[in-house]
């Protein structure tokens, strides 16, 4: 009797086992592909500034895709870091493994405190062989198809909000990032993009303007908070 006990509550114990094996395994294959979804197909940023206020706010949340890295006029999308210190293969492979497993969420190896040696979101105004020229705030804009130039309201189809800074009479030029700059065209494959807060943000007015290559990925929607919910 005692002997038939045993056998069954071993054979029990391995069957639990192997159930929890099982379990374990799977719930590791979902993490493990729901992580590839997040790193190859779409995947979560947060906006930390107040660079593109009002339409993504402080904080706010926004889904991104890395397939779509090229942009048209008007498209938000994922600025590569402006730091280019090149990482070690070992620190690659610690950052990799830390973002595969906290869902994109922590960036190791980035600087918070220095400006522009984070990933930023801005919005694309200056296309390929446009030609160019800022007027408080307002860039303007004269295409390859245009002969004349046009506001970037005009020649954008997608509506978006800008914040402006009405700066007061005795405001000095040199101060803050740049409201007004002279004509300049851009390259075959380079860029303009601009943050939406216009009084605040670092963009290609400082940077100048970006090639192809640092555009990492497009900003599909922002869904949190729910209030502020766009799609791009």
């Amino acid at each position: 009797m005692n002997r038939k006990l045993f056998e069954y509550s071993y054979t029990l114990k391995k069957q639990k086992q192997k159930q929890f094996f099982f379990v374990l395994f799977y719930l590791i294959l979902i993490y493990a592909a729901v992580n590839l979804i997040l790193y190859f197909l779409i995947y979560p940023v947060r906006q930390k500034s107040m660079s593109m206020m009002p339409d993504i706010p402080q904080n706010s949340l926004v889904f991104v895709t890395p397939l779509d890295t090229t942009p048209e006029r008007g498209d938000v999308v994922v600025v590569k870091s402006m730091c280019h210190e090149e990482l070690s293969p070992v620190k690659k492979v610690i950052r990799n493994i830390v973002s595969t497993f906290t869902a994109q969420q922590i960036q190791l190896y980035e600087s918070e405190d220095q400006p522009g040696c984070h990933p930023v979101i801005r919005r694309v105004i200056g296309m390929p062989g446009d030609t160019i020229y800022m007027r408080d705030y307002v860039l303007y804009i004269k295409s390859k198809e245009n002969r004349h130039f046009l506001t970037e309201f005009e020649i954008i189809d997608k509506a978006y909000n800008v914040t402006f800074f009405a700066a007061p009479s005795d405001w000095s030029s040199d101060l803050g990032v740049k409201g007004s700059f002279d004509e300049i065209t851009l390259g075959n494959d380079e860029y303009f993009v601009l943050g939406d807060n216009r009084k605040s943000a670092t963009d290609s007015r400082l940077w100048g303007a970006l090639d192809k290559s640092e555009i990492c990925g497009k900003v599909l929607l922002c869904y949190f908070p729910i209030k502020s919910f766009k799609i791009f």
